[in-house]
Order: structure tokens, then C-alpha cells, then sequence
């Protein structure tokens, strides 16, 4: 019977006999059951870290976000002119003629009537009484209106002689005082200032004037 008792061990009445046991005077004392405390998990052993691991690979450097460009200024650029055409040029005199002599006659009349200026009878007969026949002369009409500038009449055309009909002239060079039927010199041009043609038609004493100044400019 000791032996039995020997061979029963602690687990066996653990599970056999769940209730506590108590020693009783004259038999053989039995260790009470130790209740099993709750095993602890033991702690796990930190893993040897691999060299290549997440946790030993060194974390890239933070990227630094580039600076962001400043945006360029706008620049106010001045307006661009758009670019003109330089604007023809009005023409101011309109001339008909050869002026193989370089005599000029110059008017100031409506474009229908200067359009028969060459063959009016009146005029040729008081460039006949002087010499000069029609291819002689340049008809210069100065449908402008302004003032004639002598230096534009030598920009046109040869300018020897200036007989002019009711149109004034200009001119920054030295003269006399231009007058009716003065003839006067404007560098070493002679010009001779007249009535209209119209007004000379009917009017006796200005033609007599007026050939007296044709004389005395073309010595005849």
C-alpha cells in the first residue's frame, strides 16, 4: 500500500480530486496540490536583427522639396506702336508741257481748265510775241492751294524764267518785293507777276503792263 501511495503522484489527485484534502491524524500526509500558477509566456527573444533587414537599413534622407520658383515677374513691356506706313506724299503741283527752255507758267485753276491750258489762243499769243512756243514752256498748276515755294518748283523741273498767273510764290531767298508787273530776280531767276488770264482777256491796260514786263525779262 506505501508503494501505491508512493506511485500516485501530485498531477494524478490534481485531476482526480479536485477537492481540497486535508490530513488526517494516522494517515499519510499528502503535500496539498499547488495550484499551477497561469504560465507566463515566456519573453520572446528579440530576433537577431538580418543586416538587410527594414529595421537595419538606414532610412533615406528625408527629400527635401525643392524651393519653389518664384514665378517671374511680369515685366510691363510698353506698348508696341504698331508701325505706320509713311503716308504718301499729296502731290501739290500738277505739270504738263516739255519746257525745252525751262520757262515756267504757273497757275493756280480748276483741273478742267488747266487741262486746255496749252491750247488756249490768249496765252499762246503772249508767249508767241516773246519768242517762245508752246514746247518751250512747262504748264505747272498748283492744285494745293498753299503758296508755291520756289524751291519746290526747282525740285520738280528746270526753272529759268517764272510767269505767273494769280498764283503767289514763296521763298526763303533774298528778293525784292514781288509786285504786278515788277519783274523780280529770286537767286538768277527773273519772275514776272501777272493778273489772272481771265482778267487779262477783257482788260487792256494789264495786258499793256504785262507785255511791258515780258520785255524787260526776255529783251524783246
Amino acid at each position: 500500500m506505501p508503494c501505491l501511495q508512493a506511485d500516485i503522484s501530485d498531477e494524478f489527485l490534481k485531476s482526480f480530486i479536485p477537492e481540497t484534502v486535508y490530513l488526517v491524524e494516522g494517515d499519510i500526509a499528502l503535500p496539498a496540490p499547488k495550484i499551477a500558477e497561469p504560465a507566463t509566456a515566456p519573453a520572446p527573444k528579440p530576433a537577431e536583427e538580418d543586416a538587410t533587414s527594414p529595421a537595419t537599413v538606414a532610412a533615406p534622407e528625408a527629400m527635401v522639396p525643392p524651393e519653389p520658383v518664384a514665378a517671374k515677374q511680369h515685366v510691363h513691356e510698353l506698348p508696341k506702336i504698331p508701325k505706320k506706313e509713311p503716308a504718301a506724299q499729296k502731290q501739290k503741283y500738277k505739270v504738263a508741257g516739255e519746257n525745252r527752255k525751262g520757262v515756267v507758267v504757273l497757275v493756280t485753276i480748276p483741273e478742267a481748265e488747266f487741262a486746255h491750258l496749252p491750247q488756249l489762243q490768249f496765252l499762246q499769243k503772249i508767249l508767241s510775241a516773246i519768242g517762245l512756243q508752246p514746247s518751250d514752256v512747262a504748264y505747272v498748276n498748283n492744285i494745293s492751294g498753299e503758296l508755291a515755294l520756289f524751291e519746290e518748283l526747282q525740285k520738280e523741273l528746270q526753272v529759268n524764267y517764272i510767269i505767273s498767273f494769280a498764283s503767289r510764290i514763296e521763298t526763303a531767298l533774298p528778293h525784292e518785293k514781288f509786285t504786278l508787273y515788277n519783274p523780280v530776280t529770286v537767286g538768277s531767276v527773273p519772275v514776272v507777276f501777272s493778273q489772272a488770264l481771265k482778267m487779262l482777256a477783257d482788260n487792256v491796260e494789264h495786258k499793256k503792263m504785262l507785255w511791258g514786263a515780258l520785255q524787260r525779262t526776255f529783251k524783246v
